[in-house]
């Protein structure tokens, strides 16, 4: 059961960006481009932190994973994304480098882990902006088959400090798939509500 889990995690962890890179180049999602600067960097000190953390091989498959995906995406984003100009986006920004310089400055992995969180955190918020605002710019495949993956190697492995690395990613894959899907959530509570 556990060589399974493990074989569909790192199945949906690898096709995640794979349908996020297709999606991107049909043009049909346009990234944000500061938050996909800000998670390339950030992904790269929490897959430091991990590694430096001794972290379970769930949490050091998807951040090795997520990192070499931010670095595509970004790299994407500077030809079809949208946005990184506006005052929110470099706010954002500072805030993930403070993340960042959190691990830096205490040498520990755990907080280099926590201080990852919090500045992939700081780096969606423009993200959640543009899809609230923009819902179909995004792909709902990318951050479901993200969240599924965290899902898998959380339920695989024992739950460890640098496990809230994969909570985080599944509670921030769910919420961009409900701003994707917020046109059609309002419509079917107004339709169950007259």
């Amino acid at each position: 059961m556990h060589g399974a889990l493990v074989t569909a995690s790192l199945m949906l962890a690898l096709i995640s960006p794979i349908t996020y890179i297709v999606s991107i180049v049909r043009g049909k999602s346009r990234p944000h481009r500061m938050t996909r600067f800000a998670l390339m960097i950030v992904l790269a000190v929490t897959f430091v932190g991990a590694v430096a953390a001794h972290g379970n091989p769930g949490a050091l498959l998807l951040t090795s994973i997520f990192c070499l995906q931010g670095i595509v995406i970004f790299g994407l984003s500077l030809w079809r994304g949208i946005g990184g100009r506006a005052r929110l986006d470099w706010a954002c920004l500072m805030i993930a480098l403070l993340g960042i310089t959190a691990w830096a400055l205490t040498s520990n992995p755990i907080i280099g882990v926590w201080g990852g969180i919090v500045g992939d955190f700081a780096a969606y918020v423009p993200a959640f902006v543009k899809t609230w605002r923009q819902p179909r710019s995004e792909s709902p495949w990318f951050y479901l088959t993200s969240a599924g993956a965290a899902f898998l190697t959380l339920i695989t492995y024992p739950v460890s400090a640098v496990s809230v690395f994969q909570l985080y990613i599944i509670g921030c894959g769910l919420s961009m798939t409900v701003f994707i899907y917020r046109p059609l959530i309002s419509r079917l509570f107004d339709a169950a509500w007259s």
